[in-house]
Formats: C-alpha cells, structure tokens, sequence
C-alpha cells in the first residue's frame, strides 16, 4: 500500500481542524437558556447564628452553601424552589432589599456544544489518519494530535455542562444587617451591699455574710521538719554537741463554744551521738478568742532520750499553746513544764522551771498566703521555727525548717 506524504497528513490535520463548523445560530434559537442570580440584604439579630441555620435549612430545598460568614453567605438555590427560599429566609430576619438579575446564556451554551461536535469530529479524522501507514514521524505527529483533540472534547463538555448547571440554579448573595444594640448605662444601686451580689459571689460567697460579724470556732496546724538541736555547753551531755530528727507535730483545737477540746502530739526520730527517739501526747481544753487568736492548755504522757547520752524516761508535760493568724504568716508559740519519771538521772534538770523537772518552749512560722471561702481559712507553706530546752542541766537549741498548714474554721458571732 502507497504511503501518504508527510506534506499530505499535515495538511489533512489543519483541514481537520477548520472542518465542520458550528450551526450555532440555530441552536441559540432552538436551546434559549437563562441564568439568574440574586442579592439580597437581610436584617439579623445575629449574622453567625443566621449563617450557621443556613446550613440546615438549605437541603430540603436542594440548595447548598458555597461559603459563609458573619456579615455575609453565598448559596445557590434551584430555580424552581427560590421563592420557597425567599419564604424561609423572612423567617430568619427583616428582608430589606432583593434584586434578581437574568442573563441570557443560550449563545454561549450553543457554541459549547458545537466546540463539543467539533471536537468530537476532528477526534474521528486523527482516528482515521492513524490507519494509514506512515513513517515513524508521521505517527508520532498523528498520536500528539489524537491526545490534543480528546482534551479539547473534556474541555468543551465542562464548559457545556457549568453554562447548563448555571441556568438550572440562582446564584444568591445575602448581606446580613446586624441590628445595633442599644447600650444601657449602669447606674448606682440604693444599697451599697447590693453591689456585692453576683455570679461570682453568689457561687463563691465571702467568708462572712455581709455585715456579719464572724469568730473562730476551731483551728488545726501541723508541720513536717528537720530538727537541727545544738548544746553549747555539752558537758552534762557526755559531750554530744549535735542531734538531729525529722519531727512531725500536730495540734487542734475542736469546735468551741465558748470552750472546746484541745489536744495533741509529736514524734522524733534522728540521730546524733546515738538514735534520737521521742513521742509525746497532750490533751486538755482551749478557746478562741476573736477571729485570729486561739489558745490551749493540756497535760498528757511521753517517752524521750538519745540513746548512750539520755536516758530513756517517761515526761508528764503540761502544755501551753497559742495560736496568732497574722495577713502573711500563722504563728504558733509553745511552752512546757513537766515531769520525767523512771529516771533519776533527768530529775530536776532544769534550772528555769516553774515546776517539774524539764522545760522547753517554741516557736514556728508557717509562710504563705491564705486560701479562703466560705467559713474556712487554709494556709499551707514553708514552716520555720526555734526552740529552747533545758535538761539534764544542759540547755538546748533548736532550729526548724519544713512544711506546714493550718486550717481554722469560723462561725457567725453573736
């Protein structure tokens, strides 16, 4: 079989492309098409919550949201169901203006399909030239043409089908027009205590009612430290300068009305020239005084000693303890007198006594900020003390530092 010139295929591609011209007059005339599109103003109260029920009310009409904000959204609606629109839409706020524009787009619907036919057409003559044999060229040039012609067909159904989704929908624009609220001034209440009402106080009231006059009925501290205890004179001691414990102490007085039960205790347990050990209870009966200031006084039963430099003995102390809730600080002030029992090594020990054989007193700070809510004070925080005791006719040192807290609790007084 003869092979066609390369001159020859190339002109029958050109031809091919001019070939088959669109009847586009006629089909203008015959597929008359419009698409509309619609703006419109629409006072809210709200134009996020108006755009958000948008959203829902569109799908039952077949509508769908192509964007949306706070002040305005863009929908497309069907044709046939844009009044039902406009009725829903009177629903949602104040129609205050709406203007419907129509084009006409049937000429530009008429030459899409005719590029479609076109395209199709000179599709078909590529197919037809790839039958005839040619040289490798010639091939290659026929292949790059089909591929060139398939595109144009997907390009010119795309542009066909958007002018016909156009024509089936109203495009519509809706500005929303919040309504300005009106600003109402505060103005002074009759009552100054009126002011005092609110969410916050009302889920959080104050540690007293107002103007109420309130009084501590119970407090309980305590504190966790180190014990650092120096002798400056060790002679009495065996020579034994240093100890040092890690002690836990607790006091508490109940509720008190006027009078409530006091009571307490510590434990120690360290070391130095031998094992520190010491355990004492009290008990007795207290009272607060005011909102900040409460007091003890109690006798118990306790065990102390270092072993190989104080002898084991059994202490019946008689305790004094006043407690002061300052604004930065708790302070906690302690004095004992008292007797030791079972050993005759620690009678009359102690020089400054009032009574009994043994004396010692302390003080202990606890740092930190009050935490307050209704009827209660919390105070939790660093806790640094000292001390002085007198035994065995030596004195004693004591240095404190640790953790501690307090928590009192009030009631409305009389």
């Amino acid at each position: 079989m003869a092979r066609l010139p390369t001159s020859t295929l190339v002109l029958s591609l050109v031809i091919g492309l001019t070939a088959a011209g669109p009847a586009r007059a006629d089909e203008a005339a015959a597929l008359p098409t419009v698409a509309r599109s619609s703006q419109i103003v629409l006072g809210v109260v709200s134009g996020l919550e108006t755009s958000r029920t948008l959203v829902g009310m569109l799908p039952p009409l077949g509508g769908r949201v192509l964007r949306s904000s706070e002040s305005d959204a863009a929908i497309e609606v069907p044709q046939g169901r844009y009044r039902d629109f406009v009725t829903e839409l009177r629903r949602l706020g104040e129609l205050r203006a709406e203007r419907v524009s129509t084009s006409d787009v049937s000429a530009s619907l008429a030459d899409a399909r005719s590029a479609v036919r076109s395209a199709r057409a000179a599709l078909a003559r590529r197919e037809a030239l790839s039958k005839i044999p040619s040289s490798v060229t010639d091939k290659l040039t026929v292949e790059r043409e089909l591929a060139s012609a398939q595109n144009r067909i997907v390009l010119a159904e795309a542009r066909a089908q958007s002018i016909v989704a156009r024509g089936e929908v109203v495009s519509v624009l809706i500005r929303f027009e919040a309504d300005e609220k009106e600003s109402i001034e505060a103005s002074p209440l009759p009552f100054p205590w009126l002011e005092g009402l609110g969410p916050a106080n009302l889920m959080n009231p104050p540690s007293h009612g107002y103007g109420e006059r309130v009084v501590l009925r119970s407090v309980a501290d305590f504190g966790l430290s180190l014990d650092t205890r120096y002798v400056p004179r060790p002679e009495p001691l065996d020579g034994t300068r240093l100890a040092m414990a890690g002690t836990f102490d607790v006091r508490v007085l109940g509720e008190a009305n006027p009078i409530g039960i006091f009571g307490g205790g510590d434990l120690s347990l360290g070391a130095s020239s031998g094992f520190v050990y010491g355990a004492h209870f009290v008990l007795g009966a207290g009272m607060p005084i005011a909102r900040r200031f409460a007091f003890g006084v109690g006798t118990g039963a306790g065990l102390d000693g270092i072993t190989s430099v104080i002898p084991f003995g059994v202490v019946v102390p008689v305790e004094l303890w006043l407690s002061w809730d300052t604004k930065w600080m708790q302070v906690s002030l302690r004095g004992q007198n008292g007797w030791v029992v079972a050993s005759d090594d620690r009678q009359s020990g102690a020089k400054h006594s009032l009574f009994g054989d043994e004396l010692s007193a302390g003080l202990h700070v606890i740092v930190a900020d009050r935490n307050e809510s209704s009827y209660t004070m919390r105070r939790s925080g660093w806790l640094f003390g000292a001390g002085y005791r007198e035994l065995m006719g030596a004195e004693v040192v004591e240095l404190r530092v640790g953790f501690g807290g307090i928590e009192a609790d009030f009631s409305g007084g009389n």
